[in-house]
């Protein structure tokens, strides 16, 4: 049995006929298409209009990722719209039409003919719930008996519209399955790696469309710069890059199994190394992969990989910064080495070989990752080679999990697979996939969580996936969002998104509710912190006042928004309050201190380096016995009384705040 990723290969049969698929994107009234991102001429490959269609929408994806609103519309108006294949196709088998309507309407009917057979068609009705029309989906002729000949298809609208993006023909002349052809496959098991494999470093997050490129000093300096990568819409594969792909290489490193990576393709003796010494997050490309003096064993790497593809590449040398991940708010991004898992996580694909005539089911491991959803699902592509009969699936537990089907085409197919998770808990089923005398297994996982409150959050392990009940945003500066609720306070570091650039949090101001923060925990020498991961919805904002302040300040107030009667700052580094004495940064960028007397003075506290930091965020002056009276509604002959250490007026009118608010 030869091991491949994702497959389970039982047997090899001779040579017998098998459909290829070829799915056409139309791009214009006239039914001009393109396969993938090739357009075809119109002459030798394609399809010749019969009759116009209204209009063509470039369609977009909505947040979640749903394609709307795309294709060729054709309205009541140019009803019978449609197209005659340039080519004809053996063995028809099975088409698969892509099409949307609008938000609540679209009817009609798309009729197929092959050859000079009769023509077979599909009823296309309202769809069950207003709105869903804009998405796309599918809808599938399947022929009992194979049918050759050219293809035409005519679509007759009733009401309002059918839009036709794509069409997909399986049949014995169609293209080739990409399965058939060389491809880089993500990792979910250290033992899948061999010496020599071809691999490619990718980012483990949905969205960034990133791979590590090559070194090159004029780019990379101290790091490996990132260039964009196309990934599969689930991430199980990455399309192969030459500026991406490094030659993995086995060793053994006293005992202990090594890794190392060389980048064969470009510099032949050249490895990739964690070149940072004491101090640096450096990530390099040199000559040697051991460095006696300074660097020790730079050269050599420990891979081991958790939630089903994220990497853990840890360099075995002396550099204080190991480990390889992607830095997102870097400008331009690029992937270098950290001494915590601080920034996104990679993962890897290795180069495996095509199909050739091997019988196989081609089906990816299906990982929801980590959510508080007590529901969803998720659509995969299975895919076949060579296989004579179809697919039979099954769930071995089939309790939290259920699939869309229990039968698919034996030259592929797609599958839903969804989940029902009331509790929170880590659950995991095995789909079972036979063909005949073939059958693939594959995993499904799913870690649903609790949302937390930021006292729980705080008591986190490093490197944990939080979810966050809301919050309220107290203060920020540049990516320091700090946020509390009714537990207690903590600070969200705001990498932002890799893929577009721009922070979660660009906009974001004091007041405003979050919902949905969601990010890895790291408790960063003292300040409990959430990197978010994806964008959070952002609600009312509402007046966030300051904390009063305790007696003593420590490390259990650290990013608490509080205000400070009676502190005194003593130029710019030393702030005292009640007797005790508190390092300052200006953070907050005030042009200047008020310094040597007592003030009202707002800050967050920080915890850095094992010191209590106070980040002043601004001050006011006491009035002058003077001026109390100028003060509008609180009398005459006012005095300022210091009392507990609070500051207050007392009038023959009654007690006020600094700001002439009444004390009751």
């Amino acid at each position: 049995m030869k091991k491949i990723l994702y497959l389970c290969l039982l047997s090899v049969l001779p040579l017998c006929a098998h459909a290829g698929i070829t799915t056409y994107t139309f791009t214009s009234v006239n039914w001009a298409s393109k396969i993938d991102a090739t357009p075809c001429d119109g002459q030798t490959d394609g399809w010749v209009c019969d009759q116009a269609a209204s209009e063509y929408n470039t369609g977009r994806n909505d947040a979640e990722g749903r394609l709307y609103s795309q294709g060729v519309s054709v309205k009541t108006g140019t009803s019978g719209a449609g197209a005659t294949s340039i080519l004809a196709f053996d063995q028809v088998r099975r088409l698969t039409f892509n099409f949307c309507q609008n938000s609540s309407k679209g009817r009609g009917t798309i009729y197929v003919q092959i050859g000079d057979n009769e023509p077979d068609s599909i009823v296309i009705t309202k769809p069950a719930k207003s709105g869903d029309g804009v998405y796309n989906r599918d809808s599938v002729i399947i022929l009992d008996t194979p049918l050759s000949g050219k293809i035409r298809f005519w679509v007759k609208c009733t009401e309002n519209a059918i839009n036709i993006n794509s069409l997909s023909i399986r049949s014995a002349s169609g293209g080739s399955s990409v399965f058939t052809m060389d491809s880089y496959q993500l990792v979910t098991d250290v033992n899948q790696l061999q010496d020599s494999d071809q691999v490619i470093f990718g980012v483990y997050k949905d969205g960034v469309n990133y791979i590590m490129g090559y070194f090159d000093e004029w780019e990379s300096v101290n790091n490996i710069h990132a260039i964009p990568g196309k990934y599969s819409a689930d991430r199980n594969t990455v399309n192969a890059d030459d500026r991406a792909i490094y030659t993995l290489r086995i060793a053994d490193l006293n005992g202990q199994t090594a890794y190392i990576f060389q980048d064969e393709l470009r510099y032949e003796e050249a490895y990739l190394v964690a070149s940072g010494g004491k101090t640096k997050n450096r990530l390099a490309l040199w000559t040697d992969v051991v460095d006696e003096k300074t660097y020790g064993n730079y050269g050599f790497w420990d891979i081991r990989i958790e939630n089903g593809g994220e990497a853990v590449i840890t360099n075995l040398g002396n550099s204080l910064s190991k480990i390889i991940q992607y830095n997102a708010s870097n400008s331009p991004t690029l992937f270098a080495c950290y001494q915590e898992c601080s920034q996104t996580p990679v993962c890897l694909y290795r180069r495996v070989e095509a199909l050739g005539d091997i019988e196989a089911i081609v089906a990816p491991f299906v990982n929801f990752g980590t959510t508080i959803d007590t529901s969803g699902d998720r659509t995969v592509e299975i895919n076949a080679n060579k296989l004579t009969q179809d697919i039979s699936v099954a769930l071995k537990k089939g309790q939290i999990f259920s699939i869309s089907s229990d039968i698919l085409d034996r030259d592929g197919d797609r599958l839903t697979i969804s989940y029902e998770a009331p509790e929170p808990g880590h659950y995991s089923d095995t789909l079972v996939f036979v063909s005949g005398s073939v059958r693939t297994e594959v995993e499904v996982l799913l870690q649903r969580l609790q949302p937390l409150s930021v006292a729980q959050a705080v008591r986190s392990d490093d490197h944990a996936t939080i979810y966050l009940n809301d919050v309220v945003v107290t203060k920020k500066y540049d990516n320091y969002i700090y946020v509390r609720d009714e537990t207690g306070s903590m600070l969200l570091f705001d990498r932002g998104n890799g893929e577009t650039g721009k922070r979660y949090g660009a906009d974001l101001k004091a007041g405003d509710q979050l919902s949905g923060v969601t990010g890895r925990f790291i408790n960063y020498f003292g300040v409990p912190e959430i990197s978010p991961s994806e964008q959070f919805s952002v609600g009312k904002n509402i007046e966030v006042l300051p904390e009063e302040a305790p007696a003593v300040i420590d490390s259990a107030d650290v990013c608490r928004y509080l205000v400070l009667d009676s502190a005194v700052i003593d130029g710019w580094t030393e702030l005292s309050y009640k007797g005790q004495t508190y390092a300052i940064e200006n953070k907050f960028n005030l042009s200047s201190f008020i310094t040597a007397v007592p003030t009202r003075t707002w800050v967050i506290v920080s915890y850095d380096w094992d010191t209590v930091t106070l980040y002043i965020v601004k001050q006011e002056e006491y009035p002058s016995h003077e001026s109390i009276d100028e003060i509008e509604g609180i009398g005459t002959s006012g005095r300022i009384i210091l009392r507990d250490g609070v500051l207050f007026i007392e009038t023959e009118n009654g007690r006020y705040t600094l700001e002439g608010k009444e004390i009751f």
